[in-house]
């Protein structure tokens, strides 16, 4: 048994460069809380916890206290070789901290790859090495939004998310710029974050030319699923499911009712790799795609989440820029974003970050 000797959960405050709105909400910041765990091995190994409310249904200080109580004692009774021991009990432990529980078996996964002395990405299984990524426009005025969409190109990137869901009217006006300034060699995504009501996403999806998206995420409330079940039969542009699905259970739902097309997997949401991986086995298993995302949050998660995705079969799409946004993050290293692609450090290993605090 490798016994834990140390657990710190560190609250740091990040300022964004540029901050964004999206549909009910506006960012000019971001908490996480970073979970640091020593062994009696003489190892470090790094987690990160992105809460919010809106998505994970906790608060930073839900998360801190979760941690604090909870997560830090279950994690110093546990066998840090063992993360998928932890994974089984923390639910238990803290049910309604799906943000806290992932920092923790993020810290002990990033312990075996360090143990191992390879990428965690050879341990899980890696079945590619890179995925192309989108970057992530918020809601604006349209030239705003295409004058950022250029910015973006020019940097590499190929695939723009769009948050759209306070006016249809407004947003198809903007995806129509978007589509005719850029052209057919960058892919659109749109995100509603449940702004829309089913009409109002209705009139949004029979708005736009053909052609003009890959995907519409999230467009209704996350509790209605039968809305997005409506939507996703009536439109032939691919409905993916965001706040819908947290764990595996709703994805077991969503795959039984057949609601979307697609989901998009956050180890925010789901409480860590091993539930992902199990959102992933179910989502294959219907012949339903997936995506990663990820919250505002420090390399160490987003390393983490790139990990994951280049593991799971059916995780082909990532929208991993949640890093790129931060002033001041305490991490280096984990992810690189060359030519519109997020890779991993393959030369290091456990999540190939080194954290400054």
């Amino acid at each position: 048994m490798i016994r834990v000797l140390r657990v710190e959960a560190i609250p740091v405050p990040f300022r964004l460069t540029e901050g964004y709105r999206i549909a009910g909400h506006t960012y000019t910041s971001a908490e996480n809380i970073v979970v640091k765990v020593d062994t009696s091995d003489g190892r470090t190994g790094f987690g990160c916890a992105a809460p919010a409310p809106e998505v994970t249904g906790e608060a930073p200080a839900d998360a801190l206290r979760a941690l604090l109580d909870q997560l830090i004692p279950l994690l110093r009774m546990s066998d840090a070789g063992d993360p998928a021991g932890f994974a089984r009990r923390a639910p238990e432990a803290a049910p309604a901290a799906p943000a806290a529980r992932a920092a923790c078996e993020m810290a002990l996964l990033d312990l075996v790859g360090l143990r191992a002395r390879v990428p965690l990405v050879r341990v899980l299984g890696i079945k590619r090495d890179r995925l192309p990524t989108s970057i992530t426009l918020g809601i604006d005025e349209p030239g705003s939004t295409l004058e950022r969409a250029k910015r973006q190109v020019a940097a590499g990137f190929r695939i723009l998310k769009l948050k759209v869901g306070e006016n249809w009217e407004e947003d198809v006006k903007t995806v129509r710029l978007l589509r005719q300034a850029l052209g057919a060699g960058v892919l659109l995504r749109a995100d509603a974050n449940q702004g829309y009501s089913e009409e109002a996403a209705r009139r949004f999806l029979a708005g736009l030319p053909p052609g003009s998206l890959e995907l519409l995420e999230q467009p209704t409330a996350a509790s209605d699923l039968q809305a997005l079940r409506r939507l996703a039969d009536e439109f032939e542009l691919p409905i993916m499911a965001d706040e819908s699905v947290l764990g595996a259970l709703d994805a077991r739902r969503l795959v039984e009712a057949r609601v979307a097309d697609m989901v998009n997997i956050k180890l925010m949401k789901s409480g860590g790799i091993g539930e992902a991986m199990e959102i992933a086995r179910v989502t294959q298993a219907a012949g339903i795609g997936a995506m990663i995302g990820c919250m505002d949050e420090s390399r160490i998660g987003i390393a983490a989440a790139l990990h994951f995705a280049l593991a799971a079969a059916n995780v082909e799409r990532a929208d991993l820029d949640g890093h790129l946004d931060l002033a001041d993050d305490v991490a280096s290293g984990g992810v690189l974003i060359a030519d519109g692609h997020v890779l991993p450090l393959l030369d290091r290993d456990g999540l190939g970050v080194s954290v400054n605090l």
